[in-house]
């Protein structure tokens, strides 16, 4: 943080007067408080996960090993909530299960809809009302696709999120306020 004092115009003065609504006599002093802003970054990929689903999802019943999937599936879930290059053969190797179990959770986890299947391409995807890899109003036209189709609401799982398009909205009775014309700036 630094300070650096700048000389303002009267036009100046009046129009940052008026936007904290005094008059310009009354300013002797202005100071503005800069910082830079770090951004977060994680160092391993993250989903958002929706607390009243998941805990719709722990009261469902579910076998241990069905739950026991659901959870490993969070760890491999792509962009879209999309799950690509799994086998049930191989989950079952993963984490130590019988391979009939684990085909009798799949026809579980289908059945509740907590997978779905894309008949169309035979993809499989996690409920995203249950968590959603990433952020959907970043993804790209192809992830924002897969996403769409991960998406379906049932008795159980409440609608976790609105899509919508970015841009700021100005909140009602505030006008922007402009403090230097783009000509008049002392720097």
């Amino acid at each position: 943080m630094s300070n650096t004092n700048i000389t303002l115009s009267r036009q100046q003065k009046s129009i940052i007067a008026k936007a904290l609504d005094v008059s310009p006599e009354e300013l002797e002093e202005i100071s503005i408080k800069t910082s830079i802003h770090k951004k977060t970054s994680f160092r391993d990929d993250f989903s958002l996960v929706f607390k009243g689903n998941i805990a719709t999802l722990a009261r469902m019943k579910l076998t241990p090993t069905s739950f026991k999937i659901i959870i490993y599936l969070f760890s491999i879930l792509d962009y879209g909530n999309i799950l690509i290059n799994f086998s049930q053969s191989k989950i079952a190797k993963e984490l130590g299960l019988c391979k009939s179990n684990v085909s009798r959770a799949f026809r579980e986890l289908f059945e509740k809809k907590i997978l779905l299947r894309d008949t169309e391409h035979d993809h499989v995807y996690l409920n995203s009302n249950l968590c959603v890899k990433g952020i959907p109003r970043r993804f790209n036209e192809e992830q924002m696709d897969k996403f769409k189709k991960s998406r379906i609401d049932t008795e159980d799982f409440d609608d976790a999120f609105n899509l919508y398009h970015s841009g700021r909205k100005v909140k009602p009775n505030r006008k922007p306020v402009t403090l230097f014309p783009a000509d008049d700036i002392p720097f």
